[in-house]
Parts: structure tokens; C-alpha cells; sequence
């Protein structure tokens, strides 16, 4: 499900990209940051962990199948990769397919490996 539906539909709908860009409201971003970090994924992970062991302990305790680990399954299917996961908006996306979108990337790049983490 994209953070940008309206746009989708604009651009679906022929409207220019760069109407769009100039429309766009200020506090809007090309690129949204994830919305978990990768030690808040591996926390809800173990927590689904810890109930699944706590559940098949149980379950030998009773003389019975403990089944499949299935609060695990289903939170790793539900927050893998949320950490890395930033929607963008669907014309900063179209435009990063270009080759002058190739020459902003390659950019954003040179940014990242100068970027001084002590300012």
C-alpha cells in the first residue's frame, strides 16, 4: 500500500509530474523514513519468540503437539524488513528510473560516503 495514493492516481491519470511536484504540500517527503528501526523489529520478534516457547512448553507439559510457531511466523511475515523498508513518493520514483534520476542518486550517494556523523 503506497504513502502516496492521490499521487498514484494523478499520474495514473495523466497528470504532469512536475504539476505534482509543485503541488505537493511542504511538509510532505520524496522519501519516507522507516518506521521501525531494526531493534524494534528484533524486539517484537523475540516477543513472539518468548509466547511461541512458552506455549510449545505448555503444550509437552500436557502430552500434546506444541503445532507450528506461529506468533513467530506470523510477526516475521508482519515487520521483516520494516526497518529498511521507505516508501517514496511515485513520481520521485519515476524519475529516479531516468538517467538524469541515475546522476541524483549517484548524488545522494557521494553524500552518504562524505557524510560527517559528529555535525
Amino acid at each position: 500500500m503506497s504513502d502516496y495514493p492521490a499521487v498514484q492516481k494523478a499520474l495514473a491519470g495523466g497528470a504532469d509530474p512536475a504539476m505534482l511536484c509543485a503541488t505537493c504540500p511542504w511538509d510532505r517527503n520524496c522519501i519516507t523514513p522507516p518506521t521501525m528501526t531494526r531493534a524494534e523489529v528484533e524486539a517484537r520478534i523475540a516477543d513472539a519468540a518468548a509466547k511461541d516457547e512458552a506455549e510449545q512448553a505448555a503444550a509437552e507439559l500436557a502430552g500434546v503437539n506444541p503445532g507450528l510457531p506461529t506468533a513467530t511466523l506470523v510477526t516475521l511475515a508482519a515487520y521483516a524488513g520494516r526497518d529498511q523498508s521507505a516508501p517514496c513518493c511515485p513520481v520521485f520514483a519515476m524519475r529516479l528510473r531516468t538517467s538524469t534520476g541515475r546522476k541524483a542518486a549517484e548524488l545522494l550517494k557521494d553524500s552518504m560516503q562524505k557524510w560527517d556523523d559528529d555535525k
